[in-house]
Formats: structure tokens, C-alpha cells, sequence
């Protein structure tokens, strides 16, 4: 059953991470182009420019390998996270199951990082000084919030018996506090200096919705798998309880 979830989420993610390819060419390449453009006027100016190792053509074919296998990698941890939690929620469609669990690991693992740390374009906002120091803090974001998500829904379990409206704002309240404390605990690194903020937000929307694309795509695709599966299954159940039954072929 574990290596099942797991061939279906490398399928989706393979599928996804094609699609998060797609969208990241159409509209973050773009604004990564403008950004660039900007960086290398800075280093000649600064008489610094230094020769890249690949040129943006073959960057922008590396984009579909690189989301694809990125893709792959998430897609396989996500089959296996679908099997752990298969049978510990109260959603027993595979496509709504499959659908909520991508639209919260989307929400712990990328957005409420991205409201802190968002993704800051070639040469702007990244003083090499507190690489390291950004790195270990948004990794920790990631991790605290994906961790107050799983409590969330050990929470939600512990108080099953409670009436809907209580759990729903219990747990609600519960992210809430947390992810706000999450957010106003966790250091700054400064400003974006003098970019402009078109060019900026453009591609941290862009970064944003790449990520988007991919997750919605593996739960999509993820869902629909294992609907047409257990659908199968359940043929497969009737007609062995119609045989058992004596119903079947003489």
C-alpha cells in the first residue's frame, strides 16, 4: 500500500513539476530577465562582473529539469505522507483527501515562509554575510510551520467529539496564534534596498505561483489516481462478495 502512494505521488509530481515549469518560464523568466539585466548594469559599473557558468538559455531549459525533478522528490514524500494519513482523517475521498493534504503542506512549507521570507530577485536583498543566518531561519519557518499544522490536526482528533463549530474555531484559533507568533518571533534581515518594486514583487509572485502550480498539480493529479484506484477497489470488493455470495458465474 506505501510503495502504491508513493509510484502515484512520483507520477504526479512528475506531471506537476513539468506544469510548475511551464508556468515559472511564462511568467517568472521574464521578470528574472529584468533582474539580471539590472545586476549585471550594477557589477559593470562596479567594474566587478564576473563571466556566468551558464548563460540564460541554458538557464531557462535547466527550469523544466530542475521543477521536474523537484517535482519528483515532493511528489514521492507526498505518497508517503498520503498513506500515513489515510484512515486518520474523516475525509474518505481520495480526491478531496489528496487535495486538502497538498493545500496545507502549501500552506505550512511555502506560504507562511514566503510572508516572512519572501524570494528576492538576482543581487538584491542577499548580502552574502547573512547567507548562512537567512538560510537556518527560513528552513526553521519551514519546519515550525509544518509542525503547527500537524498539531492542529492532533488537535482537531483530540476534540473529535466536540461539536463541529467548536473544533472548527478551536483549531482555527490554534493556527492562528501560532502561525501570527511564528511571524512576529522570527528575525528580519532587512529591505530590498533601492530596487524597484515592480520587479521585485513581480518575481516573488511569480516565485509564488510556480510553487502554486506545483502543488495544486500534485494534489490534483495525486487525487484523481487514487480515485480511479480506489474505484477499482470497490468493483473489485462487489464482485467478490457476489461470487462469495453464490452469485456468481455457474
Amino acid at each position: 500500500m506505501i510503495w502504491t502512494h508513493v509510484r502515484r505521488g512520483l507520477l504526479a509530481g512528475l506531471l506537476a513539476g513539468f506544469l510548475a515549469g511551464l508556468f515559472g518560464f511564462a511568467f517568472g523568466e521574464p521578470t528574472l530577465d529584468r533582474a539580471v539585466d539590472l545586476e549585471d548594469r550594477v557589477q559593470q559599473g562596479e567594474h566587478s562582473h564576473e563571466e556566468e557558468v551558464f548563460d540564460r538559455g541554458e538557464q531557462k531549459a535547466g527550469l523544466f529539469l530542475a521543477t521536474t525533478l523537484y517535482g519528483i522528490a515532493v511528489g514521492g514524500i507526498f505518497g508517503l505522507v498520503s498513506a500515513y494519513f489515510r484512515g486518520r482523517t474523516s475525509l474518505r475521498s481520495a480526491w478531496v483527501r489528496s487535495l486538502a493534504l497538498s493545500g496545507a503542506i502549501f500552506t505550512g512549507a511555502v506560504f507562511l515562509p514566503f510572508l516572512k521570507y519572501p524570494p528576492n530577485p538576482p543581487g538584491i536583498g542577499t548580502a552574502p554575510e547573512t547567507l548562512a543566518a537567512r538560510t537556518t531561519a527560513y528552513l526553521a519557518m519551514v519546519v515550525l510551520s509544518l509542525l503547527v499544522l500537524f498539531f492542529a490536526w492532533r488537535l482537531s482528533r483530540g476534540i473529535k467529539s466536540f461539536a463541529a463549530p467548536t473544533r472548527h474555531l478551536s483549531v482555527s484559533g490554534f493556527l492562528l496564534v501560532s502561525w501570527g507568533l511564528l511571524l512576529a518571533l522570527m528575525p528580519d534581515f532587512g529591505d530590498i534596498g533601492e530596487a524597484p518594486i515592480d520587479l521585485v514583487w513581480g518575481f516573488r509572485l511569480s516565485a509564488l505561483g510556480t510553487q502554486a502550480v506545483l502543488w495544486a498539480g500534485i494534489g490534483g493529479v495525486f487525487g484523481l489516481l487514487g480515485e480511479k484506484a480506489e474505484a477499482q477497489e470497490a468493483v473489485g470488493s462487489r464482485d467478490a462478495e457476489t461470487v462469495a455470495a453464490g452469485g456468481g458465474p455457474r
